[in-house]
């Protein structure tokens, strides 16, 4: 679904665990998120740390698909 939207002009981004996987696949914008269980989480952080973990990947998300890629290019989210 991913490579459709992108060969239609429309920028996208994968949030996943496992970047190698997406990578390998030909994902163009990647952004590594959480363990598997919780790529857009991590349950193990206190409530006010995870709320910031979340507004990153999506932040980091936004620049992801507002930046011209060639390529799989991992975009990487610290937790801090």
């Amino acid at each position: 679904m991913q490579k459709e939207a992108e060969r239609a002009g429309i920028p996208s981004a994968l949030i996943t665990a496992i970047p190698s996987v997406a990578s390998s696949v030909g994902v163009s914008r990647i952004i590594t998120g959480g363990g598997i269980p919780y790529p857009v989480g991590d349950p193990t952080l206190p409530a006010d740390r995870e709320m910031e973990f979340r507004k990153r990947l999506v932040e980091k998300a936004l620049e992801a698909v507002s930046t011209a890629v060639d390529g799989p290019t991992i975009f990487n989210v610290s937790i801090a």
